[in-house]
């Protein structure tokens, strides 16, 4: 089951979205604005939004740059009926869209299951995630030394016996710590380790 966030200011459109997502037992959050949506994705871990283009005040194509930088793993559906040609390819090249689709539209089979599709993906790509989070601790707990690990959002993935406040260890050496950074298709982890020392049990 994905977690879909559907963005429209005209609230029937989200409603019928909603209704036939939920009879495919996904979960579904709706926003009538971006500053809503963005609201919601600080509190909601979203896999898909679903937005359209026009929306009061902060547009679609703003929405869309925000989320790719700060939700780089959550999908994005567009759904509009705003054809301008620039605004769509602003759209395209700001954000992380696996569909673009335009209105009217008829909400059926095909289109439920392009939805479903994206959402499981994403799922899967979290799942994933999670698990070299998971192997990356293992390792670092059976070398028992102190240690801090980060994704690069700054979400602590895991530490023991070790604080690093704010991602940031000034003068690591001199702290005795080291700095090492490890590429992913996911995005970067960022580990603090301590050089000397050992713990003894679990913290």
């Amino acid at each position: 089951m994905a977690l879909y966030l559907l963005v429209d200011a005209h609230e029937p459109t989200r409603r019928i979205l909603q209704r036939k997502l939920l009879e495919r037992e996904q979960a579904v959050l709706e926003a009538g604005s971006a500053e809503e949506a963005l609201s919601l994705l600080e509190v909601q871990d979203v896999d898909v939004i679903v937005t359209e283009l026009r929306l009061p005040q902060l547009d679609g194509v703003e929405l869309l740059k925000k989320v790719t930088r700060l939700y780089p793993l959550t999908k994005q559906i567009v759904l509009t009926d705003y054809m301008q040609l620039h605004t769509l390819l602003a759209a395209v090249n700001s954000g992380n869209i696996s569909r673009l689709m335009t209105k009217p539209l008829k909400i059926d089979e095909t289109i439920l299951h392009i939805m479903e599709k994206v959402g499981a993906e994403v799922v899967e790509t979290k799942h994933r995630k999670k698990n070299i989070g998971v192997m990356f601790n293992g390792i670092l707990t059976n070398a028992n030394r102190p240690y801090c690990l980060f994704f690069e959002d700054g979400t602590v993935v895991g530490r023991r016996a070790l604080d690093i406040p704010n991602q940031e260890a000034p003068d690591d050496e001199m702290n005795g710590l080291h700095r090492f950074e490890f590429p992913t298709q996911f995005g970067t982890y960022i580990l603090y380790q301590a050089m000397n020392g050992t713990v003894m049990k679990h913290v």
